[in-house]
């Protein structure tokens, strides 16, 4: 015995009934008007597990709203045995259209897709993917004027069925000729499932039939492994665009098809104005068909795939009965379903107002409160004080190894922000002594090639650096001394300011190195010059005395740095200058055997100052 109504809708006949569940024709009698209702399997109402799948499928199509999805209008439960009920459209199927030998020019079958992958990016945009997309599934609507416009029924259906391990053969669920590889694999499906079959569904509308046919086992097979014919060779006026896209749907693996409907509408927008002259229109050549005889003229699909008559809409209306034979009768529609959860929120918000000013000064107290931890945390962090900043500076800088990426931004922070402090002067100095130690590891690679016999490339403008790297070629290269002490002499005597440029910033000296520069580099080697002169004595002083001769001017750079009494400004600038000293012999003599205990024992300084 089957249920004589489903909420305000009287039963007419049993359409057909199946492991797919059964489906009813029905009508208003407020207004004669008839709806397809369609139910679960009678043995697996019971399951709760099914019941609540049920339900969340329900909760997922119901807001499913697009012109070209055919509505869900309510649902329920009768006595016991849950149902929707589904909007009827007056049309053919584009099934019933083929079968009686309907072939799709290109223009038409670019229109009709259209409006399926705007359909399918409506419902895949709520995570609703239909995975049985066919051409029973597709209805045309008459439609003023002729021409073709669809409308897709049965929109994620299968998923609903499919997922209750209900089955049509073989264990899989959907319809074989037009069914995705990784859905007859019994894999995952997702959207890009309901592409491939939107290609096979284009397919048999240009060569009116699909590109597989024949026993259930072997088309399955066919879609898991077999290659489609390319479309052309069956159609010989369809586009190379739209037969590459085609192809493309019909990708096996769905990694290698589009992505999305959003794709795929660009791409037929594409092959529709690629392919068409400017003075045609993509739009519908061919006129509705008069309905072959024997064909329905009203169209509502079941559960099963099976093309039903039908002719109305659902009621809008909920109400809680008792059925024709006793049992409980609950039923919603989609309108009622949205008025009860407005008046739902309405009354949660009204049950609460008593206590919404407290939630609100609460609120205020909170947020209050995070924007002035907000503000002190933000002042510490972007706004810090002359002292923090200060000995940050000084943190980073009295560490050798963080010479490599020195604190100028940071000094020149200070100086922009605290002018007036009495420790810009000591900062200024620090960050000039930075500089200078740059410009000095830079010239270090003029030093390699000029112990190389490289040439080093002058600078017609720059005199004073020039006549520097002379005074370290005739000193590295030429190992004469006299002549090297005379170039940095020269250097030193040169007419200018000796001091640097004003509002110069004190960490430029690299990129911009003014004379000053120069002439304190100069004085730098002349001393070491000097020295290897006075312990010479008139004899070439051989490479081992130059070393001990700076390590021993790096040892008494250390005792400054050891004694109390230095200022901190004069024992960070002592700190720079030895590390570049202990540097220069690593580097000067690194490839002198001779050297190798003087190397060694700079590294070993140079690891201890760390």
């Amino acid at each position: 015995m089957h249920p004589s109504t489903f909420g305000p809708y009287r039963v007419v006949r049993l359409i057909g009934q199946g492991g797919m569940g059964t489906v009813y024709e029905a009508t208003d009698p407020a207004t004669g008007r008839t709806v397809a209702i369609k139910t679960l399997p009678l043995h697996l109402a019971n399951d709760d597990t099914i019941r609540r799948r049920f339900q969340s499928e329900i909760d997922a199509l119901k807001r499913l709203r697009h012109p070209c999805i055919v509505p869900m209008l309510a649902w329920g439960e009768e006595e016991g045995l849950p149902f929707f009920v589904m909007d009827y459209v007056p049309g053919l199927t584009l099934e019933a259209l083929l079968r009686s030998g309907k072939r799709f020019a290109w223009r038409d079958t670019v229109s009709i897709a259209q409006e399926i992958v705007r359909a399918l990016k409506s419902a895949h945009d709520l995570g609703v993917v239909h995975r049985d997309l066919k051409p029973a599934n597709l209805i045309f609507p008459p439609a003023a004027g002729g021409g073709f416009h669809v409308k897709l029924a049965d929109f994620g259906i299968a998923k609903l069925f499919g997922e209750t391990g209900l089955t049509r053969s073989g264990g899989i669920v959907g319809t074989p000729e037009y069914m995705a590889p990784e859905q007859a694999a019994s894999q995952h499906v997702d959207r890009r499932g309901d592409l491939y079959s939107l290609g096979l569904v284009m397919f048999a509308m240009l060569a009116g039939k699909p590109p597989f046919q024949g026993a259930v086992a072997e088309v399955l097979e066919s879609q898991r492994s077999r290659e489609p014919p390319r479309i052309t060779t069956l159609v010989r006026d369809v586009p190379k665009p739209l037969a590459d896209l085609i192809e493309r749907l019909l990708e096996k693996s769905p990694g290698r098809r589009p992505n999305n409907a959003t794709i795929v509408a660009r791409m037929l927008a594409d092959v529709a104005s690629a392919a068409s002259k400017p003075s045609e229109q993509v739009a519908p050549s061919t006129a509705m068909p008069e309905v072959p005889d024997g064909l329905p003229t009203t169209i509502v699909t079941d559960a099963a795939g099976n093309t039903v008559k039908s002719d109305g809409h659902a009621a809008k209306a909920k109400a809680s009965n008792t059925s024709s034979r006793g049992g409980p009768s609950i039923f919603t529609t989609r309108e009622d379903d949205a008025r009860a959860a407005w008046i739902e929120r309405e009354r949660k918000s009204r049950a609460h107002w008593p206590n919404s000013w407290l939630m609100t000064a609460t609120a205020l107290t909170i947020i209050a409160s995070v924007l002035a931890a907000g503000w002190f945390v933000g002042k510490q962090v972007f706004f810090p004080s002359a002292d923090a900043v200060h000995a940050r500076i000084i943190q980073i800088a009295e560490k050798p190894e963080s010479l490599e990426y020195p604190p100028c931004n940071k000094i020149e922070d200070f100086l922009a922000r605290f002018p007036a402090d009495p420790r810009a002067a000591g900062l200024r100095q620090i960050g000039r002594e930075i500089g200078l130690d740059r410009l000095q590891k830079q010239t270090r690679r003029s030093i390699l090639k000029l112990k190389l016999g490289l040439s080093v490339k002058r600078n017609a403008g720059d005199k004073l650096r020039d006549s520097y790297l002379e005074g370290l070629r005739l000193w590295l290269v030429e190992k004469d001394l006299e002549a090297a002490a005379k170039e940095f002499r020269g250097i030193i005597a040169a007419p200018g300011n000796n001091g640097p440029p004003e509002n110069a910033s004190p960490c430029d000296v690299t990129d911009n190195p003014d004379p000053a520069a120069w002439r304190e580099l100069a004085r730098r080697q002349l001393k070491l010059v000097d020295n290897e002169l006075a312990e010479a004595r008139g004899e070439a002083l051989a490479n081992t005395q130059k070393a001990a001769a700076m390590l021993r001017q790096a040892a008494e750079l250390r005792k400054q740095v050891d004694d109390p009494t230095t200022h901190a400004t004069e024992l960070v600038i002592a700190r720079v200058q030895r590390h570049a000293l202990l540097e220069q012999v690593e580097d000067t003599f690194a490839d002198d055997p001779e050297c190798a205990e003087q190397v060694k024992e700079a590294k070993r300084l140079l690891d201890a100052d760390r």
